[in-house]
């Protein structure tokens, strides 16, 4: 009896790390120009009580950046924000709503044409 719930709790544990080696965009095509430039404040997409269903999740988005008036060009915001693709419909508005409010700090970055960024939420929140 034992050695069954030890052999039992060794192939949990292998499914279990199969499981999180398991990319969450298998469906989405990653071929992008993923942008380089991080946000200094970076909001995350919020779905409403039992979200689990939609885990893991991976979303494909796409901005631009502008300036924040009176920035004096310092502070950059998403605007034109746009899901390019997702593993499940659910997150798009969320995505959307999340990305509108991150903010870059324009030293050292890059800001003109389109960023791209992928973003994956794993299957269990850390």
């Amino acid at each position: 009896m034992k050695n069954l719930l030890i052999t039992g709790l060794i192939l949990f544990s292998m499914v279990t790390q199969a499981t999180e080696d398991v990319d969450v965009c298998p469906n989405l095509d990653l071929d992008i120009p993923e942008s380089k430039a991080k946000p200094t404040i970076k909001t995350i997409p919020v779905l409403p009580k039992g979200n689990g269903k939609y885990l893991p999740a991976c979303i494909v988005v796409s901005f631009e950046l502008a300036e924040i008036p009176k920035s004096e060009g310092r502070g950059l915001i998403p605007r034109k924000i746009k899901i390019e693709g997702s593993s499940n419909k659910a997150w798009d508005k969320p995505m959307e709503v999340a990305v509108s409010r991150w903010l870059y700090l324009s030293k050292g970055i890059e800001y003109r044409g389109r960023q791209y960024v992928i973003y994956k939420i794993p299957a269990q929140a850390p």
